[in-house]
Formats: C-alpha cells, structure tokens, sequence
C-alpha cells in the first residue's frame, strides 16, 4: 500500500509540484523586483522631478530653532548654488527665528507664530514651499501639520556647512 502511494505521488504529483512552483515563481519574482527596485527607481525620478519644478510662485519658509546660531547665512549660500531658488523674491521669504533653546512652555507661541506666517505665505500666493529646518523635529511636525493640506512642502535639513535636500514631507501619488 505504501509503495502505491509513494509511486503515485513520484510519478504525478512531483512533476506537477516542480511546474506549479516554476509558474508561481514568476509573479513572485515580479512583486520582489516591483517593491524593491522599482519602487525605489520612481522614488528617485520623483524626488528629481519634484528638484526641477520649483513651483509657479514658490516660497521660501527658514525654521532657525537652534541655539545661539544663526542660518540665515547658509540658506543664503544654498539659494545662490540653485538656479531656481535664487530667483524666489524676498518678499516671499520667512523667517521663524528663536536664539534660545526651544522649551515646552514656547510652543503655543511658536505654534501662533507659524500659524502667521503660514497666512502670510499664503497671502502672498505660494504655491510650493521651499522649508529649510534647523532645530528639534517636532518643529517639523507642526509645519507638516500646519501646510498638510495646502501647499506642497519640501524640506531641506541643514547640516553643518550646508543643507540637504530631503524631499516633500508628505507624500502625493
């Protein structure tokens, strides 16, 4: 009896077991190329294409919470590197400064205080936000939460002796 089972299993399920798992294997192989180097390839052309179109009337937003230094500077130097960001006016540019330490006590003023210049961007008619941080990262979150639903952000992180480009904070498809 045993002997009848294992013929009949050698004979017709093994080569039917070898095709289905050599037909299987294709779609997985598939998925595997699509998640992990095709999703990676459109993220890259994304983020260039989002470098090459600035915006119709970009602005700029420099977020400077770090302590006794100032950004400014090297934002500066950044724009005059990029061809599109250096032809953005300063009137639509922003600054939120703090010259202390950011304390828990400070963030419904610097919450008011983006939620101001938030208005005047949009005032102005920004529609792409250029955002240059330096400081703690929940200062981050709350720009993301204050622009989530209005203009596209991208965020540059300064690093000493320049920034970079980190791409949108939020993510359109």
């Amino acid at each position: 009896m045993w002997q009848t089972v294992t013929d009949f299993v050698m004979t017709y399920l093994d080569p039917v077991s070898t095709f289905l798992g050599v037909i299987l294997a294709i779609p997985v192989f598939a998925t595997w190329y699509t998640v992990t180097l095709g999703e990676k390839r459109r993220r890259k052309r994304w983020f260039r294409e989002i470098a090459a179109q600035p915006g119709s009337r970009p602005g700029i937003l420099i977020l400077d919470l770090l302590d006794q230094k100032e950004i400014h500077m090297d934002v500066e130097h950044f724009r005059q590197q990029d061809e599109a960001l250096e032809s953005i006016p300063e009137e639509r540019i922003i600054k939120i400064t703090r010259m202390e330490r950011l304390k828990p006590e400070d963030m419904p003023e610097l919450i008011q205080e983006i939620r101001e210049k938030a208005a005047q961007l949009m005032a102005r008619g920004v529609d792409v936000l250029h955002y240059f941080h330096a400081g703690p990262s929940v200062a981050a979150a709350l720009i993301g939460a204050e622009f989530a639903n209005s203009r596209r952000v991208i965020l540059y992180q300064h690093k000493p002796g320049g920034y970079d480009r980190f791409g949108p904070l939020r993510l359109e498809e």
